[in-house]
């Protein structure tokens, strides 16, 4: 290993990828719904249930989680690459992407989100509150619904691997999925 300064950027930052793809859906005044992937994502909390996605003011989204609208985030197996990557190539603000894509989207029960079908799990999203983080915003909402496809889960309610492969996301439109093998260790 070699060891390098960081000034102001980095030559790389996917150290940590990869990631799991989020993909945030929000109502969209122009086209209704609007969905981007983000794999800068996270589970903050069991009790409330949070959960966290960072996202750059650049990005169309940004605008109606800043005005503090509720969300949806929803997993998507590796068969749905092509689709997550797609949702990622265009903007909102130039594309209805429902339509450009052909999209089958429904909408939450607890809250107005939308939500896009094929995915093997999602939360519907009420904002709980935000940090600006350098180039980004962490937007924090909390659970108030979860949808899920029972078969892609074992009994301790993990996803089960021989079930459903988790998109993950290694950096640069590179996709990519958990190997079936899994070990559960024990301690103590």
């Amino acid at each position: 290993m070699k060891a390098y300064r960081v000034g102001e950027k980095l030559r790389r930052f996917y150290h940590y990828y990869p990631g799991t793809v989020a993909v945030i859906g929000v109502p969209d005044p122009h086209h209704g719904a609007n969905f981007m992937p983000a794999v800068w994502n996270a589970g903050l909390s069991f009790e409330p249930p949070l959960f966290g996605v960072a996202v750059s003011p650049k990005r169309h989204t940004y605008a109606a989680l800043d005005a503090g609208k509720p969300f949806s985030v929803s997993f998507f197996p590796f068969e749905k690459a092509e689709l997550v990557a797609l949702l990622g190539s265009v903007s909102g603000r130039e594309v209805n992407k429902v339509e450009a894509f052909g999209l089958e989207l429904f909408w939450g029960e607890t809250l107005k989100v939308p939500l896009l079908k094929g995915a093997f799990a999602a939360y519907e999203l009420e904002p709980w509150g935000r940090m600006a983080t350098g180039d980004h915003t962490l937007f924090v909402g909390r659970v108030r619904a979860v949808w899920e496809d029972e078969t892609a889960f074992n009994e301790d309610g993990v996803p089960a691997p021989d079930q459903v492969a988790a998109l993950l996301y290694y950096g640069r439109f590179l996709y990519g999925r958990p190997e079936p093998e899994t070990r559960k260790l024990k301690f103590r």
